[in-house]
């Protein structure tokens, strides 16, 4: 009766273990995040190094297995068996199933430090016209582009990084708040972005597409939901890409009389956090022209804010001056536009706006220690105000 209970026991640990490894592989979408599928050279050195060990591991665990299972059958004891001799201790064997997983240990520590110092130096291609900045915040990334290696911001985007196919491209990681840590796996490792630290790194990839990246560093309540996405474009279509981020947003014709609304609801509302290059100034008023807003110098979170909390602990929010450039948006998380029908999502954009919430788990509000707030605040809009925001926000192409 007690055999029985323990193997039923048994069973059940098993099949609950077993269903916890299966649920591991189930994502939220199709887009999953595999080292398994390198596009980039870095990640093909890593590929290279991860199967052999990966070979290596099953044959252990075979052979390990089918040991333990061997003699679990042949010497089990029957009721009618005596208590068998005890017998301590093998050298040969003692021996032999220490040096071996030594060497192979050995084996593996050597193909990792070569792969280590191969992807930590940047390549001889590696672009010499620009580099980004890759910057974490609770709970999005910002890619800040230099142009010409100078030290000079020329453009942001939020969530997403282009970058030219089949160049590397040297990037810095760092952060506004606490430790993330940048991730690729179709393009390269994991980086940290630590506050106060610049961590030099590269990416490249070896075919025009979109890879998609996550946070890997518990950063608090939406780590999970920090998600970014890399594009690797042909150079023609990159250097187009850039020279339309270079230009500051363009103000919506006179007759398009809900986008001219939704402008005066941006201006008023949300710039006391975002910017739109040729809409906000250094110092969040209107401006009449682009030469007044420079944003390396923005400081517009800091000035007037109708919301608690609106700074937010990182005192930054996405730069929106292109946004339906882009693809994704709430830190990656949801599509933007169709991917089928290139249509705009508008319902889940004025979902957003209208309650971030409910996409989202944030800490806008001010409390206790939390002075700035973390993520963005529920703004108090009516919904002919979310609608002119979302028509304006449109026309940032």
């Amino acid at each position: 009766m007690i055999g029985r209970k323990r193997r039923t026991g048994a069973l059940a640990t098993s099949l609950i273990v077993l269903a916890m490894v299966a649920l591991t592989g189930c994502g939220s979408d199709g887009r999953p995040l595999t080292t398994l599928d390198p596009r980039g050279q870095a990640s093909t050195d890593i590929h290279k190094l991860v199967v052999p060990v990966f070979i290596v591991a099953g044959i252990v665990f075979v052979f390990v297995n089918l040991g333990v299972l061997f003699v679990a059958i042949k010497f089990r004891r029957k009721d009618e068996d005596e208590f068998p001799e005890q017998v301590h201790g093998n050298t040969k064997l003692e021996l032999g199933w220490t040096i071996l997983p030594a060497v192979i240990m050995a084996g593996i520590a050597v193909g990792t430090i070569a792969t280590l110092f191969n992807i930590a130096n940047e390549p001889d291609d590696i672009a010499q016209d620009f580099e980004v900045t890759v910057v974490g915040q609770q709970w999005w990334w910002s890619f800040e582009y230099d142009l010409g290696r100078d030290g000079t911001i020329d453009f942001v985007t939020a969530s997403e990084m282009v970058i030219p196919t089949g160049t590397p491209v040297k990037i810095t990681t760092t952060s506004r708040d606490v430790i993330h840590s940048f991730w690729i796996p179709a393009l390269n490792g994991k980086k940290d972005a630590a506050p106060g630290r610049n961590h030099p790194f590269w990416l490249n990839a070896d075919a025009p597409g979109r890879y998609l990246g996550q946070c890997t560093e518990f950063c608090g309540l939406s780590h999970g939901y920090m998600r970014m996405l890399v594009e690797a474009r042909d150079q023609g279509d990159f250097e187009a890409w850039v020279a339309n981020q270079m230009k500051p947003a363009a103000i919506p014709a006179a007759s398009d009389e809900a986008a001219r609304r939704g402008l005066e609801v941006f201006t008023g509302a949300c710039t006391s956090c975002h910017q739109v290059q040729g809409v906000n100034s250094n110092d969040c008023t209107p401006i009449t022209s682009a030469s007044q807003y420079d944003v390396a110098k923005n400081t517009c979170w800091v000035g007037a804010q109708p919301y608690a909390g609106a700074a937010q602990v990182s005192g930054y929010a996405p730069d929106l001056t292109h946004l339906m450039s882009r693809y994704l948006f709430v830190g990656a998380l949801y599509d933007l536009r169709g991917p089928t029908t290139g249509e705009l999502n508008r319902a889940e954009l004025e979902g957003w706006i209208r309650n971030p919430d409910d996409y989202k788990p944030m800490l806008p509000e001010a409390t206790g220690d939390n002075k700035y707030g973390r993520g963005m605040p529920k703004v108090p809009l009516t919904e002919d105000q979310i609608d002119d925001l979302v028509a304006y926000l449109s026309t940032l192409k």
